[in-house]
């Protein structure tokens, strides 16, 4: 029997639809309703739909909740729907809205978290498909702060791949995953990108470098190659939190699809996101050549339904839509990195300590 708990699959980016328009900090609601629409139409997806089932396929998009006191509390999407009630396509549809939420202090102290700094990271200068054959290898080095040296050769065999001859960089990503203990893979926009950390580097910082493998020259990557910790520019980390109370209203013009729609939507928050531990990443987290998307929406154990209403259509009382809303509470922490400067200029601060030395004519409280 296969288990939901897919090692390759429990922590995977959510991707935005359009990459020209990220999700940006200082946006918890936004940036939370998109993660929700991207991925409930991956749950709905249409590729895996027969003919026959794609009309009880809904159209899932986002909307904002009303601000008039005097309109009821599903008088929102389905709004828009009765305004337009000849645009069938619409329906069912799974409306995202943003309804409350408040700020959310994660400690004592301020919005500062930590000075931070992006692993050592070797790319290679091919963008994907790569012409490997059965067989090929990967060969490189890590070296830890302490100098504790870690060689690892990667096996690429083709029964691993749909087609090892135009093999795509995230079938090698999961290799590297699978076989290293001491680095980690990426996309870096098609390219190859291996990053000094892996399952037994934790809160360990050090370098990578290339040291052959058959598989090299067909990914952009040369024989010494290297990335050290040394020459990576130090950031500070501030965090913004906010709980949000997410509403969906599901509408449809049929009241099984309706009841069909709310338990998959329901399931999906309670159960299937079980395997993700009930968390949206943002891209940032998995690939650090993509700058500010590091976010996290956190799903919380209390999900309810307001219950099921027969919203009838302008002038037709006969003809009806059948709703329900769900309220998924989350919270959603946002971060973005500032460069650290050296003091008084607009210098990067490196990681490097071995240029600072002791000013003794700075003052200290006794």
């Amino acid at each position: 029997m296969t288990s939901i708990h897919d090692f390759d699959k429990i922590l995977e980016p959510t991707t935005p639809d359009d990459t020209t328009d990220p999700p940006r900090f200082g946006q918890p609601v936004e940036t939370t309703k998109d993660a929700f629409v991207i991925e409930l139409r991956k749950f709905f997806d249409r590729a895996q739909i027969t003919s026959s089932r794609l009309a009880e396929i809904p159209t899932i998009r986002k909307y904002d909740v009303s601000t008039n006191p005097n309109e009821g509390s599903l008088e929102t999407a389905v709004k828009l729907i009765q305004k337009f009630p000849d645009v069938d396509e619409n329906l069912p549809l799974v409306a995202v809205l943003g309804s409350t939420g408040r700020n959310l202090p994660m400690g004592i102290g301020g919005a500062y978290v930590a000075a931070v700094a992006p692993r050592s990271t070797v790319t290679g200068s091919i963008v994907e498909p790569f012409a490997l054959v059965d067989g090929d290898t990967i060969t490189f080095s890590t070296t830890t702060k302490q100098k504790e040296v870690r060689n690892t050769v990667i096996q690429l065999r083709a029964s691993r791949f749909a087609n090892i001859a135009a093999a795509t960089v995230d079938e090698i990503i999961g290799e590297i995953k699978f076989q290293a203990l001491y680095a980690k893979g990426s996309n870096g926009e098609g390219k190859l990108a291996i990053s000094f950390g892996g399952p037994l580097t934790h809160r360990v910082t050090g370098d990578i470098e290339i040291t052959g493998g058959t598989a090299i020259a067909a990914l952009g990557l040369t024989v010494g190659q290297k990335a050290e910790y040394i020459n990576q520019v130090t950031s500070h980390r501030y965090h913004q939190a906010t709980y949000i109370d997410i509403a969906i209203e599901v509408a449809a013009e049929d009241y099984n699809i309706r009841t069909e729609l709310t338990d998959l939507v329901w399931s999906f928050f309670t159960f299937y996101m079980d395997s993700r531990d009930y968390t949206f990443l943002g891209r940032s987290t998995f690939n650090e050549t993509i700058s500010n998307e590091t976010y996290q929406v956190i799903i919380k154990p209390d999900p309810s339904m307001a219950g099921e209403q027969e919203v009838p259509r302008p002038n037709d009382e006969t003809d009806k839509i059948f709703v329900n809303r769900l309220n998924i509470p989350v919270t959603t922490i946002q971060y973005v990195d500032r460069a650290a400067l050296v003091p008084g200029t607009q210098t990067p601060l490196y990681v490097d300590a071995n240029g600072i030395t002791l000013d003794d004519t700075i003052p200290f409280k006794n």
